[in-house]
């Protein structure tokens, strides 16, 4: 019998959500308002689907200790701690040499938020239970897009092959929003939530294939934990959908039919709170004089003034403070790399 692992990525900076996320406290993290952070969420919910010692989390060096606020139940042996992010293939990688080649891994993201939380379950147990009867398969799940989203990647699905279980034809990755628009009228195309299932071997094939040098240092650090740092420092930072799921061939995906809300940038997070009539989004201690369509957030206690703003968002916590507009929201990662 496979046995099932939960892979937890808790690495990356979340440079769109500065100033509330920075790299030594990132979106997984942090408490967008009064919403629990993504990471205690997302834990919760694998209880009773995945026990705690079947529950594997990588982060980078720079919060493995913040991390263990949130993981006490998880074995101390099961944090793979990254010298530096790598992006989401690296971390990958690293979860399936450790495992034996028949596990099944469950790839998760811990920037998002999930609703629904016994449909998000079935859809899990259906990816499972794909890929533990059919060999060499590489599976994600997709769920129905809400709106036009050019942040997200988006998965063209083709015929179904069991249940909820669809062939993919092709990713999309960030569309243009006119393109965005068409793929969202269209039901064969899915927003792609981040989840991964796949075998331990299936992965570390599809990276020998098609990532050779991810594979290479990889296979090193296995032979030798001491080289992890050297090896890091070698790997590309790239995505797996870039390095792996945009080349594999035998790719399948799950219908999901829950509700996924990515923590992608202040756009996003600020969907989280109930919009006003003048079309604002606010948080905390704030006074607005002829402000439309604008997020404004404010986790300091000090009261925050904003006059004369459309379209705006202002964010305002310890860490600093971010003026843009909405439709730059992408661009703050470019910013806090000035920074």
């Amino acid at each position: 019998m496979n046995k099932v692992y939960a892979v937890l990525m808790a690495g990356g900076k979340g440079t769109r959500l500065w100033p509330l996320s920075t790299a030594g406290y990132s979106k997984p993290f942090v408490r967008v308002g009064k919403i629990k952070p993504a990471i205690a969420q997302i834990i919760k919910i694998l209880q009773g689907l995945i026990a705690g010692k079947n529950t594997i989390i990588v982060v980078d060096k720079a919060q493995e200790v913040l991390l263990r606020r949130f993981a006490r139940h998880i074995p101390r042996g099961n944090i793979l701690v990254e010298p530096f992010g790598r992006s989401t293939a690296s971390a990958v990688g690293l979860a399936a040499i450790g495992l034996n080649p028949d596990d099944i891994m469950v790839v998760l993201p811990t920037d998002s938020l999930i609703k629904e939380k016994a449909r998000f379950k079935k859809a899990i147990k259906a990816a499972v239970d794909f890929v533990r009867h059919k060999e060499g398969v590489l599976l994600c799940i997709g769920t129905k897009p809400k709106e036009a989203r050019t942040s997200y990647g988006y998965i063209k699905i083709k015929s179904r092959q069991r249940g909820s279980v669809y062939s993919i034809d092709r990713f999309i990755e960030k569309p243009s929003e006119s393109r965005a628009a068409k793929l969202m009228k269209n039901a064969n195309y899915l927003w792609n939530a981040g989840i991964f299932i796949f075998k331990a071997k299936d992965i570390l094939e599809a990276m020998k294939k098609h990532a050779p040098l991810l594979y290479r240092e990889l296979s090193r650090i296995k032979k030798d934990k001491k080289s992890k740092k050297a090896a890091y420092s070698r790997m590309k930072n790239v995505s797996i959908d870039y390095q792996i799921m945009e080349k594999a061939k035998n790719l399948y995906c799950v219908k999901g039919n829950f509700s996924w809300h990515d923590l992608g940038n202040w756009k996003s997070a600020g969907e989280l709170f109930k919009k006003k009539k003048s079309g604002n989004i606010t948080f905390g201690r704030v006074t607005l004089i002829d402000t439309r369509n604008s997020i404004i957030y404010n986790s300091e206690k000090s009261r925050l003034g904003v006059v004369g703003l459309t379209g705006m968002i202002v964010a305002h916590t310890k860490n600093g403070t971010l003026v843009c507009s909405k439709k730059d929201a992408e661009k703050v990662k470019d910013l806090v790399a000035g920074l």
